[in-house]
């Protein structure tokens, strides 16, 4: 008899064989078995940019999410247009977050995710999967507020903290390695996690993906916080967790390979920007300019991002519908990391 807010990836209209986005056929077995429970589950999720009633309803369509949703008999919420204010009275950084009022209001939150890498936190698991729950441009306000990669880590521990969905699902059977969240490539790993605390989820899907336990920003924020313990973050009850070979992560920024004191100096030199590396392909849609809460983007038609204002938040390049948007690594940059792997 509970309502459920089944809350998945969105990020942007693409092909679920691209592994953008949740799996519709993940999302199903996920919903069948909540109704065979007897409760009542509806999916919900607030895609990254500008989110206009049309722009979301094509992106559930074109997603395949909006098709199984009425297969299956289960509603489709729109959270964009009716946002309330979430007191997270034991939040680190954040006290209160705009969430969808959807999503506060549910008796319960269940995440089905997809993993994938990510430019800003290096990967995207259950704590990430929560920002979606932030409405649209809204999101953008956090980017800027919390502009160090520490500090919106532990923006987003604040968030998940605060909502803390029941259950965590997320699917590897096709991930995304590279560049992700939006422009990576997909890479089968076959497997699939699911765990009541996502935190610890986060952990065993970094050891599946080869990466060490502390350089997943989450993480790091979690332990730093005593939450869970790095060495020993999880008990497994599935298959054993073993490292993919050559897993692809997004490039590392050189920046943290500095004392802190420098990082802010050195940003330009070493920090990877977002560009427009295919501008044959843009179409002048404006998403990255009106998710860019630093105002650093013009259209000119095309857009041009103004460096210094660029707080390297890479929203832009993941919500670009048509991937004319990168994150491009500076050649100093691309010198320290090959100095650093020898």
């Amino acid at each position: 008899g509970e309502r459920i807010a089944v809350k998945v990836n969105l990020l942007r209209a693409a092909d679920p064989e691209h592994a953008v986005t949740t799996h519709p056929e993940t999302l199903r077995w996920v919903l069948r078995g909540l109704l065979a429970a007897g409760a009542q589950p509806f999916v919900a999720d607030s895609p990254g940019g500008p989110n206009p009633a049309a722009a979301v309803a094509r992106i559930w369509r074109l997603t395949g999410v909006d098709s199984l949703c009425r297969q299956e008999g289960v509603p489709l919420v729109d959270v964009e247009s009716d946002a309330i204010t979430f007191p997270c009275p034991h939040g680190s950084l954040f006290k209160s977050f705009p969430i969808g009022r959807a999503f506060a209001e549910a008796d319960g939150i269940v995440q089905v995710g997809v993993l994938k890498t990510h430019v800003l936190m290096r990967l995207t698991g259950a704590v990430k999967l929560t920002f979606g729950c932030v409405p649209g441009l809204e999101k953008a306000r956090f980017h800027i507020r919390a502009s160090r990669r520490e500090d919106f880590a532990d923006m987003l521990l604040d968030l998940h903290l605060g909502l803390r969905p029941r259950f965590n699902v997320l699917d590897g059977i096709v991930a995304m390695e590279g560049q992700g969240p939006g422009g990576g490539t997909p890479r089968e790993l076959g497997s699939l996690f699911a765990a009541v605390d996502g935190i610890a989820l986060d952990a065993a899907m970094a050891d599946r993906t080869g990466l060490p336990r502390e350089q997943l920003y989450t993480l790091a924020a979690a332990a730093r916080r005593g939450l869970l313990d790095l060495a020993h973050p999880y008990t497994l009850i599935g298959d054993p967790v073993e490292a993919a070979p050559g897993f692809v992560h997004a490039v590392k920024d050189a920046e943290t390979m500095l004392p802190a004191s420098l990082r802010r100096v050195s940003r330009r030199l070493v920090t990877a920007r977002p560009l427009l590396t295919r501008p044959r392909v843009c179409t002048s849609c404006g998403d990255c300019a009106a998710i860019c809460g630093a105002r650093a983007i013009r259209l000119r038609p095309l857009p041009h991002i103004e460096d210094d204002r660029c707080v390297r938040c890479y929203a832009c390049a993941e919500v670009c519908p048509s991937g004319a948007l990168d994150v491009v690594t500076p050649p100093l940059a691309r010198l320290l990391g090959r100095l650093r792997r020898s």
